[in-house]
């Protein structure tokens, strides 16, 4: 069964003339990024994953996020047609698993470790965050579609973030909520 999402229609936006792909590529690259990997089921049931970093909170009331997909890829596809997905936000050591969800599909989960939440969708063990999401609509961007999801169950807990900065893998450096939490646990 394939879930009709409402779309809005897209509008035309010029690129700069004098600007390459590749330069506009270094020039987002700028700013630093989560890693999370989006998990769902495929037709067959199968797991299914993709490493992205466009995560974002949207919504309290409702609890909502929002990511992006490449439109017409398998990732959409599958996305489109679950319906529904976990976020997984990955920790610092956890650099192989979001390198292994953007190869081949049939190999994505060898090795890593996961287990099911209680509507059978595949949550990666070890996270920092998990957000199980119905999906709410996915609206045209240019090349991708902007996915909004309402949070329908979550759960988190403490560690040091796996960073995606300037083309590459990173984390974050120690910081001022970090003395926060240690001075109000001891």
């Amino acid at each position: 069964m394939m879930l009709q999402v409402p779309t809005a229609a897209p509008t035309p936006v010029q690129t700069p003339a004098r600007q390459t792909k590749p330069e506009l590529r270094h020039a987002f690259g700028r700013f630093a990024t989560g890693i999370a990997v989006i998990t769902t089921l495929d037709d067959l049931g199968r797991p299914y994953g993709l490493t992205i970093n466009s995560f974002a909170s949207v919504s309290m009331t409702p609890p909502m996020i929002s990511w992006n997909v490449i439109r017409g890829s398998n990732a959409h596809q599958t996305i489109t047609r679950a319906g529904r997905f976990i976020v997984n936000i990955l920790a610092k050591p956890q650099l192989d698993v979001a390198q292994q969800m953007t190869g081949p599909i049939e190999h994505r989960f060898a090795g890593v470790s996961y287990y099911s939440s209680p509507s059978g969708l595949p949550i990666i063990s070890d996270t920092l965050a998990t957000f199980e999401c119905d999906t709410h609509s996915m609206i045209t961007a240019g090349d991708h579609d902007i996915v909004l999801g309402v949070v329908k169950q979550f759960e988190h807990r403490d560690g040091r973030p796996l960073v995606y900065w300037r083309g590459g893998y990173t984390t974050a450096m120690a910081c001022e909520a970090d003395t926060r939490t240690q001075a109000t646990q001891s």
